[in-house]
């Protein structure tokens, strides 16, 4: 009798295994043919490149959210400009963490700015909601110098801008 029990007990026991490893295969199946919500992806990318009118000769590349100029300016008050739309097109409210900016400036005389489109310099922690567009303005230009000795300067640029998610 007790030998009989001790079958009936590990069979019980035997069919309650089963039984939990089929749910968790279906729960498993279920989730893998589940479509994932992409409306609550990290979307935050750059667009809308433009070049201002009157600008130089430059050559400009957007590339993964990194920006990349070379410019030759050759005389006094020439100037190369552009601007660039950074979307916020996710769900999250972001803030900027980092801002990569790599400049080789000949004889360091060219200067140039990466300011928001009001002239704001772009900062760490400057907040970008979610459904926002900030215009971000990129200007390179050829001070007055006292006494001219360069023909043509070259200015490398790269910038890119990290952003982490506030929710």
């Amino acid at each position: 009798m007790k030998k009989q029990i001790h079958i009936l007990e590990g069979m019980i026991i035997l069919t309650i295994i089963f039984i939990f490893s089929l749910l968790s295969i279906n729960f498993i199946h279920t989730i893998r043919l589940q479509k994932f919500n992409s409306d609550y992806l990290w979307n935050i990318n750059f667009n809308n490149l433009q070049v201002t009118k009157g600008s130089k000769e430059g050559v400009i590349s957007l590339k993964d959210n990194t920006v990349s100029l070379q410019v030759n300016l050759e005389e006094e008050k020439e100037f190369y400009e552009f601007t660039l739309d950074v979307s916020n097109n996710g769900t999250f409210d972001a803030k900027v963490d980092d801002i990569n900016l790599e400049v080789n400036n000949d004889q360091n005389i060219l200067n140039y700015s990466l300011t928001y489109l009001d002239d704001k310099n772009i900062a760490k922690d400057d907040l970008l909601k979610s459904g926002e567009t900030k215009t971000i303005k990129v200007r390179i230009y050829y001070p007055i110098q006292k006494e001219k000795i360069y023909d043509a300067l070259n200015l490398d640029l790269n910038f890119s801008l990290k952003y982490i998610s506030i929710n």
